[in-house]
Formats: structure tokens, sequence, C-alpha cells
């Protein structure tokens, strides 16, 4: 159980760590700049990841598909908290794919590796989730 706590808190770093991978200047736009915004399209390799982070948040889902079905894992308050604020995390990290302009390949970098350690938490609480169950 605290390897599975230890990988969910690793994953919700990472993801946090993505979050901030952003930009702090805010652009300035003028009315004509505007409209191209509007008209900007999600590239080929933007629309990958989406994709990608989008399966990986599926796989997440049933894992904690997998805790809320079982009255002992939910009695567990800390991996409960755990759980809960990584969903956060999630939730945080995909307001990046709203618009193309958000994706810098800064941020694009780091929600990559948080997929990457998202995929590798998704095994480990899948192995660890088979193990309690037997």
């Amino acid at each position: 159980m605290k390897k599975l706590l230890v990988f969910i808190m690793a994953l919700a770093m990472t993801l946090s760590l993505a979050a901030c991978g952003g930009s702090d200047a805010a652009p300035t736009t003028s009315p004509s700049t505007s409209a191209q915004v509007e008209n900007t399209e999600f590239t080929a390799e933007q629309q990958a990841l989406a994709q990608d982070f989008m399966s990986m948040a599926e796989e997440f889902d049933a894992i904690a598909d997998k805790v809320n079905a079982s009255p002992e894992l939910l009695e567990n308050e800390e991996l409960v908290t755990a759980m809960n604020d990584l969903s956060s995390e999630i939730i945080k990290a995909d307001e990046y794919f709203a618009s193309p302009e958000t994706l810098t390949p800064e941020v694009m970098g780091a929600l990559t590796v948080a997929i990457e350690v998202g995929r590798s938490f998704i095994a480990e609480a899948g192995a660890a989730l088979n193990e309690f169950s037997q």
C-alpha cells in the first residue's frame, strides 16, 4: 500500500511540474491578432499528445474505479486523499489542451514526461491493486 502511495505522490508532483512549464508572460493581442488566434489549429503533434494524455487519464480512471469499488481501500484516508489530489492535477494539466497556444514546446515536453510517469504509476497501481484483491 505504501508503494502505491509513493507512486501516486510522484505522479502528482510530476503533473504539478508540468503545470508550471508554461511561460508567465501574457501575450499582448490587438484586435487584428485576436482573429488570427481564433483560426489557429492544433498541430498533429499536439493532437497526438492530447490523445496520449486522454488515454492515460482513462487508464487512471479505471484504477480510481477499482479503488472506489473496495470498501477496505476507501477506509485508507491517505490513499483517498492522494488519489483525489492526483485527479485534481490531471484536471489542471488537461486545461493546457484548451488552446494550441498553451501547448508550447516546454509544456509539451513536461506533459510527455507526466504521461510517461502516469503510465508507470498506472502499471504499478494496477499490480498493487491486483495483489491487494487476492
